[in-house]
């Protein structure tokens, strides 16, 4: 095909979407809306994946888990576990539900007194320790003091229903958590912190904890360290990091589905937009298609002219649904923020995804007038001079 025919059939199109403006803009803006659906979400997608790989660890603080529903594990049994091969550290300690100031939830971790920098809390206040093993004081988490309304120094009413056992004491507050991390956030979590042996006391179960949180030399042999454990403790509940970002990441897969099957549904109208529109466009120069015809134009040379069409629209609107797609991204960040999941959730484009919505609109506008194209191509020169 030639250089000059080429920019014949350029012009020609670039005229005929000139002439039907409004019939033009609304085909691209189909085209756009949907590319920028799809950028938009999988930006977003991609943020949220990174987010958790990233806080997972925050939220469990080790990369294996030991749990029971009772305080049945003796402590002495740490001490066992921090000699298994590739074991970095670990720490007992006993996890229950309790309320501060007789309205708010929350999860109370004790955890012995010298051992709070196992954890890789944001405080507010630098230096942190409990002042003895059995001290009445607390860390509680910055949305707790927000509500209750206390602040470093104050004291709070600390309520504990486990079992048999109740328990309401005041404690001192002696450092709040700056930071809640993405799950926390999601499931509407609160923690405090207290001293172990306070609690062991209370609940009467002096020597004996319900979890043991276990770190690894290297993620690796994570899987290792979790066969040792069941060799020795067979029968013992294990949660590992590795298991929480799967289960995670399996959610986010089926809402990542359910999202792009809206998103097909948004490329399935722009196709059938673009088709309507060089269905119009054929209908409108049947007699054009037949003066070329005439002069010796073949069904190459006719398809060419309606394809540069079509694909002046696709460009036109992968270009403008790249862009849209990237400043929409932070419009759904803000909107999923307001459903009150509170994380901080990066931005981060990649050029596979903008390339991938650029491709998508420019097959879609292609496809999409097939059968159009198809159909004029084969329209008869004496039949179309005739047509009115």
């Amino acid at each position: 095909m030639s250089l000059l025919f080429l920019k014949f059939s350029l012009k020609i199109a670039l005229r005929n979407m000139c002439v039907h403006k409004l019939r033009t803009i609304l085909t691209i803006l189909a085209v756009t809306w949907s590319v920028a659906t799809l950028v938009a979400l999988r930006t977003v997608g991609i943020g949220m994946r990174s987010v958790i790989s990233e806080q997972v660890g925050e939220f469990l603080q080790a990369d294996i888990i030991v749990a029971e529903d009772t305080i049945v594990i003796p402590e002495h049994v740490v001490e066992d576990v921090k000699k298994l091969p590739h074991v970095k550290d670990a720490i007992g300690a006993i996890l229950i539900p309790a309320k501060i100031e007789r309205r708010k939830d929350t999860y109370l971790l004790s955890v012995p007194a010298d051992r709070i920098n196992f954890f890789k809390l944001a405080l507010l206040a630098r230096n942190c320790s409990f002042s003895a093993r059995d001290s009445n004081e607390i860390i509680i988490d910055y949305e707790t003091a927000k509500m209750i309304g206390k602040d470093i120094g104050s004291n709070v009413s600390l309520v504990i229903s486990f079992g048999t056992v109740y328990m309401e004491e005041r404690f001192t507050v002696i450092n709040i958590m700056t930071r809640k991390s993405f799950i926390s956030g999601v499931l509407g979590t609160s923690f405090s912190m207290v001293p172990l042996a306070k609690i062991q006391e209370v609940l009467d179960k002096k020597d004996f904890i319900n979890y043991i949180f276990i770190k690894v030399d290297d993620r690796k042999y994570i899987e290792d360290v979790v066969d040792e454990l069941r060799k020795i403790y067979p029968g013992i509940h294990i949660l590992k990091q590795t298991d929480v970002v799967k289960i995670v990441n399996r959610i986010l897969s089926t809402i990542d589905g359910t999202l792009m099957m809206i998103t097909l549904i948004g490329l399935m109208v722009a196709a059938l937009g673009v088709t309507n529109t060089v269905m119009m466009s054929v209908r409108e120069r049947i007699r054009e298609i037949g003066i070329l015809k005439a002069i010796g134009a073949n069904d190459k040379q006719i398809l060419q002219i309606f394809l540069n069409e079509v694909f002046i629209l696709g460009v036109l609107g992968g270009i403008l649904g790249d862009i849209m797609g990237y400043f929409g991204s932070y419009i759904l960040r803000d909107m999923i923020k307001r459903f009150g999941v509170l994380f901080n959730m990066p931005i981060r484009v990649l050029p596979d995804v903008l390339v991938t919505g650029f491709i998508i609109a420019v097959s879609v506008a292609i496809l999409s007038a097939f059968y159009p194209v198809f159909k004029a191509i084969r329209i008869r020169p004496i039949e179309a001079l005739k047509y009115e």
